[in-house]
């Protein structure tokens, strides 16, 4: 988790690679970590008050260039909110990589 809370401190805003491809237009969408927490077989990200990551463990984390990159995890289900209509959704993905994409450039 240490890898996860130093990555933030100099990315505040960043984009978001699903195992399946982009949350929303490359490039476009900007998210920020708003909580994280980690438990036993958890790791639960928030952004933007409203996505939530919630991966099974085990996970790798690693930084490649200046993005930060969660593979090798058993589940991860995505949780979120339309940013227009507040309905609700979720996915899951039995394995794939998250990557969380700077815009630090």
């Amino acid at each position: 988790m240490k890898e996860i809370e130093h990555w933030n401190k100099s990315n505040k805003a960043f984009g978001l690679q699903l195992p399946d491809g982009w949350f929303g237009r490359p490039g476009d969408n900007q998210h920020r970590l708003t909580y994280s927490l980690e438990r036993e077989n958890k790791l639960i990200l928030e952004l933007d008050n409203q996505l939530y990551l919630i991966f099974t463990k085990p996970l790798m984390i690693e930084k490649s260039g200046n993005d930060l990159v969660i593979s090798n995890f058993k589940q991860l289900i995505f949780d979120y909110q339309g940013f227009g209509d507040m309905r609700s959704h979720n996915k899951p993905y039995g394995s794939g990589v998250v990557t969380l994409v700077s815009y630090n450039w």
